[in-house]
C-alpha cells in the first residue's frame, strides 16, 4: 500500500509540475512594428519624392494598391519634377493609416 501512495504521489507531482511549466516561454504580448503607408496618384512620370529632407526616390507605382511604407507620425512630403516643386505637404499619419498624395499633371 506504500508503494501505490508513493508510486501516486509521485504521478501527481510530475503531472502538476508538466502543467505549470507549460506555455511560460510565450508570455507578454506580441507586437508588429508600426507602420502607415503613402501612395501616389495623378501624373508620376518623372515625378521624385523626399519624406522629411531624405534623399529623394523616383516613384515608380501608382495607385492604392501600389504603398510606400512609412513610419507613423508627422512627415514633410516634397514632390519635384524636373527640379520644380509640385507638391509640398505636410502629414499626420498614424499606425495602419494611409494617406493618397496627388501629383498633378
Amino acid at each position: 500500500m506504500n508503494i501505490i501512495r508513493t508510486l501516486f504521489i509521485f504521478l501527481l507531482l510530475a503531472m502538476t509540475s508538466a502543467c505549470s511549466s507549460y506555455n511560460t516561454y510565450s508570455s507578454g504580448q506580441m507586437t508588429t512594428e508600426p507602420v502607415s503607408y503613402l501612395y501616389f496618384t495623378g501624373n508620376i512620370t518623372n515625378a521624385e519624392v523626399s519624406i522629411d529632407g531624405a534623399p529623394a526616390f523616383l516613384v515608380t507605382k501608382a495607385g492604392p494598391k501600389q504603398q510606400y511604407k512609412v513610419t507613423p507620425g508627422k512627415h514633410t512630403i516634397i514632390v519635384t519634377k524636373r527640379g520644380q516643386v509640385v507638391v509640398q505637404r505636410d502629414v499626420l499619419l498614424g499606425d495602419d493609416h494611409e494617406k493618397e498624395i496627388n501629383i498633378p499633371q
